[in-house]
């Protein structure tokens, strides 16, 4: 009979599994950090899954109803969605189809980018045999 108490146990186990050690922090920090300041984001987090990757803070936004057209999208930073959403209401201002004109939102979101994403989006190059040792444990 399985008891609440080591499933419980269990899943502790598995979240520790999620967490980086210091010198895997050491060596993927800056990568990322390089990625936020060129991309306009946050790192929220930074954990391991399949591979190292961070959890970012984003902002959906969109818009539905009221016109004939609808929009939907994700930015990087609540600068560029606000932007969208004025580019897009102004736009939309021409459109004389209804009465009701829903409101553009835009709210925070995370999402997820792995290392290998944000070297490649930074240029950045590193070190594939510390690699290995640090993630694959070779």
């Amino acid at each position: 009979m399985i008891k609440l108490k080591d499933i419980l146990k269990e899943k502790k186990d598995i979240l520790k599994e999620d967490k980086m050690s210091p010198e895997q922090i050491k060596f993927a920090k800056p990568i990322f950090d390089a990625a936020a300041k060129k991309g306009k984001f946050k790192v929220k987090k930074l954990y391991m899954s399949f591979q190292p990757s961070a959890a970012i803070q984003a902002f959906s936004f969109g818009k539905d109803g009221g016109s004939m057209a609808s929009v939907w999208g994700h930015a990087l930073s609540k600068q560029a969605a606000m932007a969208l959403g004025k580019a897009w209401e102004k736009a939309d201002m021409d459109v004389q189809m209804s009465e009701f004109k829903p409101k553009f939102f835009i709210r925070p979101e995370d999402q997820y980018i792995t290392l290998a994403d944000a070297a490649r989006f930074t240029g950045m190059k590193y070190d594939r045999a510390e690699y290995d040792r640090l993630f694959r444990g070779r």
